[in-house]
């Protein structure tokens, strides 16, 4: 990966870190997309602040401490996109951590990276697996 991109996720991973909804935002494209079990579109900035707001009241609720990520692989699309698929490892305070891969697509917008779409294929049934 570019130091760009590498930058870019570094600071999605602080934003996560300091549970900071506006700023996990902030690296959402809008319109833009999730993909979990179902397919949410976001349509304007409010409406990805208010489900990354949901998530961050999960994961406070849950104990969270940090967030950190091993990149899994990563491809290039020109020179203004890439796809990377990311390991994710979330430590609570109390209980296991939770592992899970998460896929993103990134666009260039001037020189601002941002995720068009976000493929949370492990997250959901890592966190069930580890309350199990």
């Amino acid at each position: 990966m570019t130091a760009g991109i590498t930058a870019f996720f570094e600071s999605y991973r602080a934003a996560f870190d300091a549970l900071d909804a506006r700023a996990v935002a902030a690296h959402f494209a809008v319109p833009s997309m999730l993909i979990d079990e179902q397919a949410y579109t976001w349509a304007s900035e409010a409406d990805v602040v208010a489900d990354i707001e949901k998530l961050l009241t999960l994961y406070r609720n849950s104990g969270f401490v940090n967030a950190t990520y091993e990149v899994a692989n990563s491809l290039p699309q020109g020179d203004a996109g890439v796809t990377a698929n990311l390991y994710w490892t979330i430590t609570r305070r109390s209980g296991m951590p939770w592992r899970f891969h998460t896929g993103y697509t990134l666009r260039r917008f001037d020189d601002q990276w941002k995720i068009v779409l976000c493929i949370a294929y492990e997250e959901r049934s890592a966190r069930e697996k580890v309350q199990a």
